[in-house]
């Protein structure tokens, strides 16, 4: 019976996961804001706020994203939180987002991407 609950959770998540992409591919912004936070409340995680970032960044609403991920760790959400600052003009805080002081030797977020926005 646990195994079954979980198992629908995975499948309803995966599910709500290709609603949200699918939006996003169609151009159909909102629609992807509205089911990633459907997602986002029954299914925490910091890679589905990643999702609802990307949707609201897609939208022009950067200073959503930027609230919804302030302070995440995982490289992708810092990119994507660099973005969101990059695009309401908060450099010093996009550089600090991509390039921590707290680990000199780490990797900048998406590679060569991630250099291309600190070189903006």
């Amino acid at each position: 019976s646990l195994s079954l609950s979980l198992s629908r959770k995975t499948t309803m998540e995966a599910m709500l996961v290709d609603c949200v992409q699918n939006s996003l591919r169609h151009f159909v912004y909102k629609n992807a804001i509205f089911m990633c936070e459907r997602l986002c409340a029954e299914f925490p995680s910091e890679v589905n706020l990643q999702l609802l970032a990307t949707s609201y960044l897609q939208n022009n609403q950067a200073y959503s994203a930027y609230h919804l991920l302030k302070g995440t760790q995982m490289a992708q959400s810092r990119y994507l939180f660099a973005l969101s600052c990059f695009q309401m003009d908060l450099l010093s805080e996009a550089e600090s987002a991509l390039c921590p002081v707290n680990e000199p030797g780490a990797e900048i977020p998406n590679g060569a991407a991630g250099h291309y926005l600190l070189g903006l």
